[in-house]
């Protein structure tokens, strides 16, 4: 009898495009490698340390900055371009609702990250819980 469960189809799940800024050929990210999101830059991954909670699994191997990295993201269930008020969130912080049906950068962190800005056109991208 074959078994229920186990590894699910790329289809399921939130799968997303990232740069690792970190990899070249001496220092590689391979299919299955774990890792958390960067501040360095929109879309930045960078390899997990020790102790981190696991945020990203890498699809398949890189081993230089500018290769697109694909990877299933964990603990976020969608990115979606908003539009912000105020001042421009920052790559790495959350957001809350402005009132006004839109987005503004939050005091405190609440487990949605700003992946992507542009300022000039008022919005971001937002991977939200």
């Amino acid at each position: 009898m074959p078994r229920v469960g186990g590894h699910l189809p790329d289809d399921y799940g939130l799968s997303l495009t990232v740069l690792v800024p970190s990899a070249s050929d001496a220092n590689p990210v391979n299919t299955g490698d774990t890792l958390v999101f960067a501040n360095t830059g929109a879309y930045h991954a960078a390899p997990a340390a020790a102790g981190d909670a696991v945020v990203l699994i890498a699809k398949h191997p890189v081993s230089d900055p500018y290769t697109p990295l694909g990877v299933h993201a964990f603990g976020f269930s969608r990115v979606s371009k908003v539009a912000f008020t105020g001042t421009a969130p920052t790559i790495g912080a959350s957001v809350e609702a402005d009132g006004a049906g839109a987005v503004r950068a939050a005091a405190t962190a609440n487990g949605s990250r700003v992946l992507y800005v542009d300022a000039a056109g008022g919005f971001c991208e937002v991977a939200f819980p």
